[in-house]
């Protein structure tokens, strides 16, 4: 599976959920939250990634104890 048709599948099943569950008797705010939920730039969905900010943060000594496994 290719994972952009994933993200896109998962975007337009989630989409379809959220204006579904809400389904807005008002037309002004049933438009907002489509706009909301299909805009590129500042709506819910970013594209088809993880967005992690930076700086990383070495971890502290003891780490490996929050884990089941030691990856060695």
């Amino acid at each position: 599976m290719k994972p952009t048709s994933a993200a896109a599948q998962l975007r337009g099943s989630l989409t379809q959920y959220l204006t579904t569950t809400y389904a807005l008797a008002d037309e002004d705010t049933r438009l907002a939250l489509e706009r909301f939920l299909g805009d590129p730039e500042s709506g819910i969905f970013r594209g088809p990634y993880l967005r992690i900010r930076t700086p990383f943060h070495t971890a502290d000594d003891g780490w490996q104890s929050a884990l089941e496994w030691d990856p060695g």
